[in-house]
């Protein structure tokens, strides 16, 4: 059993044209680019079903990150359309005032799936 390779979205893309555009077989191509069978079979297969989409191959795989890389350079208008307050003065980390925040987002975000069923009634009425 060989070790799995982990190979290039260029290098997929290129093998693939070149296996479309030839007259070059499956086993050909695997014997000279030394790529296992079903490897290729599925490329190919992601290749045709894509529509022929050169960027088929480029998905990053695993957890995407987070959007917001540097919380401090959000603008203020997005934490006012939020409804969040922010007040850098009051940095408070203690446990009372956590509390209240939290019970405050609960709060919050139950009234606002409230609204969202209501609205949805409406819709549905």
């Amino acid at each position: 059993m060989r070790k799995r390779e982990k190979y290039s979205s260029d290098f997929k893309l290129q093998v693939v044209k070149e296996y479309l555009n030839s007259d070059k077989s499956q086993n050909d191509i695997c014997s000279e680019y030394n790529i296992s069978q079903s490897a290729f079979s599925r490329w190919v297969k992601i290749y045709e079903e894509s529509g022929y989409d050169d960027n088929v191959f480029n998905s990053k795989k695993g957890r995407p990150k987070s959007i917001i890389s540097d919380i401090s350079k959000v603008p203020p208008f997005i934490y006012e359309s939020a409804g969040i307050i922010r007040n850098d003065s009051n940095k408070s980390n203690d446990s009372a005032s956590l509390k209240k925040r939290l019970e405050y987002y609960e709060r919050l975000l139950l009234e606002k799936e409230l609204l969202i069923k209501m609205q949805e009634d409406e819709i549905n009425f």
